[in-house]
């Protein structure tokens, strides 16, 4: 049984000494760590669809609300269009 909590320690050790790693890592090495700071407007006449806009916690850099959950809001606008239109 102690052999097996020992076993446990260490990885929670090893676990910890890694987030520390990253934590000071380079976006290079690690990728960003996107917050959420606000929306934008995605672009359509009606200004009724808002895109996520983030911020990386560690560099500063910003997506300008080019990312994955943008795509699909301008492609549900789109569709949303169509079927107006239609």
């Amino acid at each position: 049984m102690a052999d097996l909590q020992q076993q446990l320690d260490e990885a929670e050790a090893r676990v910890d000494q890694i987030k520390r790693q990253m934590a000071a890592a380079s976006c290079a090495q690690v990728g960003h760590r996107w917050k959420h700071i606000g929306g934008r407007n995605c672009g359509c006449d009606d200004g009724w669809c808002s895109l996520p806009v983030h911020e990386c916690t560690a560099c500063g850099d910003c997506d300008y609300g080019e990312n994955a959950e943008a795509e699909k809001t301008r492609a549900e606008c789109a569709e949303r269009k169509g079927r107006t239109d239609a």
